[in-house]
């Protein structure tokens, strides 16, 4: 088996195992992964707008709306009143959404950062450098999504 394909062995076992992690974790709060995506773009922030999660998580405004409704609802989140537009709500994170986030992602971290310890200082440097560049690519592939929605 070619360095490729043991690649592509190992992803297509590592990726249904972190979804169904997340799924899992997230069931508890009866929260689905766009909502959770969306509270962890407000979290260390004071407050963001409609049209900048939309951009952040290549969703339409319609269905930012839709996961605020909810999150809201169950309060996760609120909607804000903007000083000087009232069409503009901006999204603000409560401390139950907050929490929620922060201890999901530690559950994640922990898992990483224990099989990270597994690796020497170079290797590790070499993860990081992987994870750096597959944020990028992943920002370019959904840009490119993007556009041919748009067609």
């Amino acid at each position: 088996m070619s360095e490729k394909e043991g690649f592509i062995r190992q992803f297509r076992e590592v990726q249904p195992k972190f979804t169904r992690f997340f799924a899992q974790r997230l069931a508890r709060a009866r929260l689905s992964l766009p909502q959770f995506a969306l509270l962890t773009q407000l979290v260390d922030r004071d407050r963001v707008s409609m049209t900048e999660v939309s951009r952040k998580l290549h969703i339409s405004k319609p269905a930012v709306t839709h996961l605020a409704d909810r999150l809201e609802k169950n309060k996760f989140l609120k909607r804000l009143a903007h000083p000087h537009d009232r069409r503009v709500s901006p999204l603000q994170i409560l401390p139950k959404g907050e929490r929620l986030v922060r201890a999901v992602q530690a559950e994640a971290l922990g898992v990483l950062l224990k099989t990270l310890e597994a690796f020497n200082a170079e290797e590790k440097g070499t993860v990081s450098r992987f994870y750096g560049r597959l944020s990028q690519m992943l920002d370019r592939a959904l840009a490119e999504t993007k556009k041919r929605q748009k067609k």
